[in-house]
């Protein structure tokens, strides 16, 4: 019987990869998308961090292009941008009330590279390049970006509840996305969804 190995470093994009043909998947003209945003702020934004402690998972390695992440369910949204510390059991509304949720339309299709399920390994990729340490995925943002058939950013697995997909979207891409409404988290209107979203992740809400 062939000993399995222990599982190795996550893999670095394979040399011959700008020739392969990448595997996406297209999100057609008004499909939805969410994104949680600090109110005071831009929807919309395409970091290129230089420091290397605020960059995100798909950011440039060096800052030369950017990325903004959003989500194809809200409550995926919700868990990536305020659940990152797995001690937490309950939100404050102080912390609330700073964020709103953007609903964002899709203007033109966009082709998104398929990282996740049987499309990694055609790319030479398994599941610690999207969960592992961020510097190989910077790597791999890197190598989607300058391919040849140019797509417009990436298709993954969400960390913090993976039971749903997050998009990190290239900043060439930015005509392709429009806001379609944003609403305070602690709106009256929204609190029947935050509701749901504190249940579904058995959370308290603190004054």
């Amino acid at each position: 019987m062939r000993e399995t190995a222990p599982p190795g470093p996550a893999p670095s994009p394979p040399p011959d990869l700008h020739a392969r043909s990448l595997k996406t998947t297209r999100l057609h003209a008004n499909t939805v998308l969410y994104r949680i945003h600090r109110t005071s702020r831009n929807p919309f934004h395409f970091g290129r961090h230089t420091d290397p402690a605020r960059r995100q998972r798909w950011d440039a390695p060096d800052g030369s292009y950017g990325v903004c992440y959003m989500a194809k369910d809200g409550h995926i949204a919700f868990a990536e941008t305020l659940l990152r510390d797995l001690s937490i059991r309950e939100l404050s509304e102080a912390e609330l009330d700073l964020r709103s949720l953007c609903t964002i339309r899709v203007a033109s299709p966009l082709r998104l590279v398929t990282m996740h399920g049987v499309s990694m390994r055609a790319h030479g990729a398994d599941a610690s390049v999207v969960h592992g340490p961020y510097p190989k995925a910077w790597e791999w943002s890197l190598a989607f970006h300058e391919h040849p058939s140019s797509p417009d950013g990436i298709l993954y697995r969400a960390r913090h509840d993976d039971s749903g997909l997050s998009i990190a979207l290239f900043e060439r891409a930015r005509e392709k996305v429009e806001k379609a409404e944003s609403i305070r988290l602690l709106d009256s209107g929204f609190a029947e969804t935050l509701g749901e979203w504190l249940d579904r992740y058995d959370l308290g809400l603190s004054s």
